[in-house]
Formats: C-alpha cells, sequence, structure tokens
C-alpha cells in the first residue's frame, strides 16, 4: 500500500474503531446514520440545543473557546464528501463564516485551546487534504480573530499527530497523546509561543489517540479518558481498540484513577461541571456503537448521570470556558468497529 492508502485506512479506524456496517434494514429509513450538524450549549446544568443555521455537518472538526473575544472558533471537520478548512465563530446566539487570508488547510482531527499567555487560539496537527492526498501534520498555527499564522513549520518535537487533545488550563493549553503513521503517543506538552515543551514524565498511560480530556480548575489536573489504543502490538497502521481506563496529570506526575466507570471508548468528549466539582464524560464509540451516555469522576469514583440529551455520537467538537459554559457541534452516528 502507498501512503495515501494507508491513511486513509487509519482514518476510517480511529474515526470509529473501524469501518461503517451494513444496517440490514429491508425498508427505507427517515435518516440514514452519518455526519451531524448540530449544535449543543452546555449553561452550567444542564445542555440546550440551539436551532440555529451554521457549519454543513461535520465530525473530528477542531473547537476552542476564544476568551479575549469571547466566541467559540471551529476551524475544518470531516463533512460528508470533503475535508473542511473553513474557520466559523459561535458568540452565544449564531454562527458567523469567517474569511481569513490564510489558514491551516482542509484537516480534520486537528487540536485547538486558547493560549491566555499569548492571546490567541493555538492549532495543531491534524490530517490534511491537499491535491487528494491526505498527510499527517506537524504544524502549529495561531488564531487572532482575524486571521490565521503559521508559527512553527515541518517536524517540530510533537512529529507528525492527529487525534491528539488539547485543553485550555489556566493560563496555557495542554496538548495530549495522539497518533502518528507509526505509533500511539501518552504524552503531555504546552505551548510556549515559538516551541512545544514536554511537562510530564514517565510512567504515565499508554499511547492513544481521540481521547477525551479536560481540566480540573479545583485541584489543577488534567483529567484524561479512554480512547484509542494499540490493539496488541506495536507496528505502523497497527488497528487500534476503545481503551476503558482513566488518568489525571498534576504537576509532571500521572496517577491512574481507580474504580468502575464508563465502558472503554474512543472519540468521547469531556468537560468540566463546576456546580458539582467534577469531570463528566459523555458521548464516544465503543465497539461497534455510538454512545449517548454520560458519566461522571468526582475525584473518588465514577456516577452514571442522566442522558444529556443530544443523541448518540462520536467525534463531536466540544470546548468550554472559564466560565464553565460549554458548546459541542457535530460528530457521527454511524456505527463502526
Amino acid at each position: 500500500m502507498n501512503r495515501t492508502t494507508l491513511l486513509a485506512a487509519l482514518l476510517v479506524l480511529l474515526a470509529g474503531c473501524g469501518g461503517p456496517q451494513a444496517s440490514g434494514q429491508s425498508t427505507p429509513s427517515p435518516r440514514q446514520p452519518g455526519v451531524l450538524g448540530d449544535t449543543w450549549a452546555w449553561d452550567g446544568a444542564a445542555w440546550h440545543r440551539a436551532f440555529t443555521a451554521g457549519p454543513a455537518p461535520r465530525y473530528a472538526a477542531a473547537l476552542a473557546y476564544d476568551a479575549k473575544r469571547k466566541v467559540y472558533v471551529l476551524f475544518g471537520g470531516q463533512m460528508a464528501k470533503a475535508i473542511s478548512d473553513e474557520t466559523w465563530t459561535w458568540d452565544g446566539k449564531a454562527w458567523k463564516a469567517m474569511s481569513p487570508a490564510h489558514n491551516p488547510g482542509p484537516r480534520e482531527r486537528a487540536v485547538m485551546g486558547f493560549d491566555s499567555a499569548h492571546q490567541v487560539v493555538v492549532l495543531f496537527g491534524g490530517s490534511r487534504a491537499d491535491r487528494g492526498h491526505s498527510y499527517i501534520m506537524g504544524d502549529t498555527w495561531t488564531w487572532d480573530g482575524t486571521d490565521w499564522t503559521e508559527v512553527q513549520t515541518g517536524l517540530g518535537v510533537l512529529g507528525y499527530r492527529l487525534g491528539s487533545r488539547m485543553i485550555t488550563a489556566g493560563d496555557r493549553v495542554i496538548l495530549f497523546g495522539g497518533r502518528s503513521d507509526a505509533d500511539f503517543s501518552g504524552d503531555a506538552w504546552t505551548w510556549g509561543g515559538k516551541t512545544w515543551s514536554r511537562i510530564d514524565k514517565a510512567p504515565g498511560p499508554l499511547g492513544r489517540a481521540n481521547a477525551a480530556v479536560s481540566w480540573d480548575p479545583v485541584d489543577s489536573t488534567l483529567v484524561v479518558f479512554g480512547g484509542i489504543g494499540l490493539k496488541d502490538k506495536f507496528g505502523a497502521w497497527v488497528p487500534g481498540v476503545p481503551l476503558g481506563d482513566a488518568w489525571s496529570l498534576s504537576g509532571a506526575v500521572w496517577t491512574q484513577l481507580n474504580g468502575s466507570g464508563p465502558p472503554a471508548l474512543g472519540s468521547a468528549n469531556a468537560i468540566w461541571d463546576a456546580s458539582n466539582k467534577r469531570t463528566v464524560v459523555l458521548l464516544g464509540i465503543g465497539c461497534d456503537k455510538p454512545s449517548d451516555a454520560a458519566w461522571a469522576w468526582d475525584g473518588k469514583a465514577w456516577s452514571k448521570l442522566a442522558t444529556p440529551g443530544m443523541s448518540a455520537r462520536w467525534s463531536a467538537a466540544s470546548a468550554q470556558g472559564a466560565d464553565g459554559k460549554a458548546l459541542l457541534f457535530g460528530g457521527s452516528d454511524q456505527s463502526g468497529c
């Protein structure tokens, strides 16, 4: 196989732990499973759907809350027939399509977070489409509210990665994990304005992509759950499986979280529930059905919550502001394993 064919196979795997399955239905369905384009807002207590026009349906888009300009910024994602290079903002009431002079190019499974020290949104990596080919990227870009600027090109210390996760953690961003065409990573890094610096030390989580992450501002810890990891051996393009372990990063030290919690999930989302001082993991996909469930980690134990309200899905874009409010957009509800 050539690189493009191999990458296409990987993206199907990471999207939902595999490819689509035949439904076996003999009667037409009002809607076939696939990409979604609905918008959901978390007000600190519950999720509410916003019925408004906006970006076309997509999954694996990048989303961050821009605290300086008080808007959410969405970039890219996999649409029904193409990978997007669009930049959109959400001000709490409506979506707005932006028209920057430059952009990172069509890509999906990139990650973004707001760097308050430099007052910009930071974007890293993902898979970029270019002239019919797909490439895993290792570049870093920033968004200043008007335009994109490439601030680190080529192969940096992070290498090429897709399916990483990035979270705003106080006055910095933290990037966790991801996958290249050769291996999975389980490390944590922060952006210093010119380069990335590693902040954790071994031992830590097994390498993984598409984990659910949140920032606990009370204990100043990064919480990581699940994702897609190695199956049973190491090697380029080895198929992955959903993981069900949870970890916290405090300072440079990783601690595995004990207790029975969510089933193994990839491409789930996570937010910090400030009112109840807990991390909430929601949605995602196991093997082989998407989830509509939510679970909470309160620092001592897991508990299953009422369903959050949106339909089952994986690879929805989500982000959260310092005020605790959050936004979730799109995803896919296609089954696979």
